[in-house]
Formats: structure tokens, C-alpha cells, sequence
């Protein structure tokens, strides 16, 4: 069986779990040092090369310095690649951000031939290119427990990656939402460009949860609503979404913060989320705290009104904010089904133990 390099990188403490995951998923791996020499692992911390070119200078490592684990996948090379870009996608959804700016598309087939190897190792993955390609991230292990959760599920799969193109088409920091920022962002953009790449997010995002079959399911002989003015959920709906939630692992106990910033010049539906968050302070932080079936259910409204056929006279009000809103929900969704969410390294060795 043909061996390729999957370019992602593990502390040598990880390696171990690593296999471990990998076997519950039936993926073949092994390991070796880290040939690109791009990451150095303290005890409290690590280092990283940008350049290939400035690996020539790091000499002798420090005391207490180690490389990292490369790991390597025995598998066709159809399989290594979509393991490698799952895998890859689900650290995007985990950080909810595009960090990593040149992640790993393909796996790297290796000769059998140790000297050819070598030549590999020295030649190719230490040139800048390739060397750029070498990824480690904090939580890696769990986008790896990820992706191995969702392996024998194509719609969470696509599910995975759809969130992670929309993060790519746009998004912003995670941290940049906290409510000591308040409105860090304009609402809204006056290019036509943008508006289109808002859109182009949000569809992804939402198309995401529809992958999941957590989508609102309703029609014109069973609406969604049976209010008039303000929203109110018709049970006939309501109550079989609720069912579908329950069964793909989703806590209907927990409430999303649905992030609303600054004047109120969004779209007058924000009316009905009436639930202000602890942190909200009715000024320029009027953050919600929304039920799982309505921030589904106003995702839906964002995509389907304003987003996914030709645009309404309030599309250009939507922005990163709106983005931001149906991406978190979408990623609360898909790191639930895999019994993911808020989950760290130090977890998974209790679970894999």
C-alpha cells in the first residue's frame, strides 16, 4: 500500500492518540520526525519557521527542545487526500477563522526507497512551497477526532466542508466578538462585491446545517408560524424539529448568543429574539440569547429571504455580523453531532484511553 505524507504535524506527547483515532476511523498510519524541521515543541511553548530558507540557520536545538511527529497514511491516494482536506476543514470550523492560510490540499506520495526519501525530505519539503504546507494548530487532535467521527457519514462530511468554505469566503476572529469590543466591525458595506461574498458565506453556512437534516421543515399546508405580527412556532413544526435535534446529539437546553452590535440598523426580524444576553447592555452590545430551533429557524430566514435567489431591497444590510451568527450556529451543530463540542486534547486521551 502506497504511503503519503499527510504535512500535519503533532507534539511527539500527541502521536500516540493520534493512531489511536485514526484506528477507530480504520485508517492506516505510522509516524516519523518532522523532516521539514519547521516546528520546535517546549515544555510551555513552541517555535515556528515562516521560510524554508531560515531552517539552514537553527543549528543544534536548545535543551528541551523536540521536532514534532509527521504523520504518514498508508491508503490510496484518493483516501489520503480526502482525509487530509477533512481533516483540514474541521480545524478551520474549530477555530471558526482561516488561520492556517496555505493548509495541505493533497497527500505526498513517498518511494519505498529510504535514500529517495532523503532526497525528498532535503530537496522538496524543505523549499518554500512545500514547507508551507507542514501544519500544526493546538487543536488538531480533536479536528483529526473530527474528521474520523464524520468519515463514514458523507453528509457530515460535506456538512464539514461546506462551513469550512464559507469561513473561507468570508468570516472574522472569534475574539473580535467579545462584547468588550462592541461593534468592532461596520455593519454594513456599500461595495456590491461584498454583498456578494456575505451571501455567498451565509449559503454555505446554512446549506451546511441543511447537510445535518436540521433544516426547518415546513410548507404552505403546514407553516412554520401560526402568529401574525410576532412569531410564534406552530407545534405540528416545531415539535418534529425538536426530535430531529435531539436524535443527531444537539442539547436543546443550551442557547446560542446571536451577535447584535451597535445602532439598530439591521432587519426588523431581530425584533422577535427578546432574550438579551447577560453581557448585553442595550446600547451598542444587544447581543441575544436564542433557543437552538430559532436560530436555526432565522438562519433559515437570512438564506432563503435575503440571500439564496435574487436579492431584496434589505440584502445589503446583511453583514459580518450576520455572517458570524449563522456560521456559529451551523458550527454548534456540527461539533454536536460528533459529540465534539467544547471538547480539548486532554479529553480525547480519556475517551481514546
Amino acid at each position: 500500500m502506497p504511503e503519503f505524507c499527510s504535512f500535519l504535524v503533532f507534539r511527539a506527547d500527541e502521536i500516540e492518540l493520534i493512531h489511536s483515532i485514526c484506528a477507530a476511523a480504520n485508517w492506516s498510519t505510522r509516524d516519523i520526525h518532522d523532516p521539514s524541521k519547521r516546528y520546535a515543541f517546549f515544555e510551555r511553548g513552541m517555535r515556528e519557521l515562516s521560510q524554508a530558507s531560515a531552517s539552514k540557520d537553527i543549528g543544534i536545538r536548545r535543551g528541551g527542545q523536540e521536532g514534532g511527529r509527521l504523520l504518514l497514511l498508508e491508503s490510496k491516494k484518493t483516501e489520503a487526500d480526502n482525509i487530509i482536506q477533512l481533516v483540514c476543514a474541521a480545524n478551520v470550523i474549530l477555530e471558526g477563522f482561516q488561520f492556517v492560510k496555505n493548509r495541505p490540499t493533497c497527500g505526498f506520495e513517498l518511494s519505498d526507497d529510504e535514500a529517495d526519501r532523503q532526497v525528498t525530505f532535503k530537496n522538496v519539503f524543505r523549499s518554500d512551497g512545500f514547507f508551507q504546507w507542514f501544519t500544526y494548530r493546538q487543536m488538531l487532535p480533536v479536528a483529526v477526532a473530527i474528521a474520523a467521527e464524520a468519515w463514514r457519514d458523507k453528509k457530515l462530511v460535506y456538512a464539514i466542508h461546506k462551513l469550512a468554505s464559507s469561513y473561507d469566503t468570508e468570516c472574522v476572529t472569534p475574539w473580535s466578538m467579545h462584547p468588550r469590543y462592541g461593534q468592532a466591525f461596520e455593519k454594513h458595506s456599500d461595495s456590491f462585491a461584498s454583498h456578494v461574498r456575505t451571501s455567498i458565506a451565509i449559503n454555505l453556512a446554512y446549506s451546511a446545517i441543511e447537510e445535518l437534516d436540521l433544516g426547518v421543515k415546513a410548507s404552505g399546508e403546514v407553516p412554520r408560524s401560526i402568529g401574525k405580527g410576532t412569531f410564534v412556532w406552530n407545534p405540528k413544526v416545531l415539535e418534529p424539529f425538536k426530535e430531529r435535534l435531539r436524535n443527531a446529539g444537539i442539547d436543546l437546553e443550551r442557547t446560542i448568543d446571536w451577535v447584535t452590535r451597535g445602532d439598530k440598523s439591521e432587519i426588523s426580524l431581530y425584533e422577535m429574539f427578546n432574550q438579551p444576553s447577560e453581557y448585553s447592555n442595550g446600547v451598542d452590545v444587544r447581543d441575544r440569547q436564542v433557543s437552538v430551533p430559532d436560530a436555526v429557524n432565522f438562519s433559515e430566514f437570512l438564506r432563503s429571504k435575503m440571500t439564496a435567489h435574487a436579492f431584496s431591497s434589505e440584502t445589503h444590510r446583511l453583514g459580518p455580523y450576520e455572517v458570524y451568527n449563522v456560521q456559529q450556529v451551523a458550527r454548534f451543530l456540527i461539533l454536536s453531532k460528533c459529540n465534539l463540542w467544547n471538547t480539548c486534547t486532554e479529553e480525547l486521551r480519556k475517551r481514546y484511553h
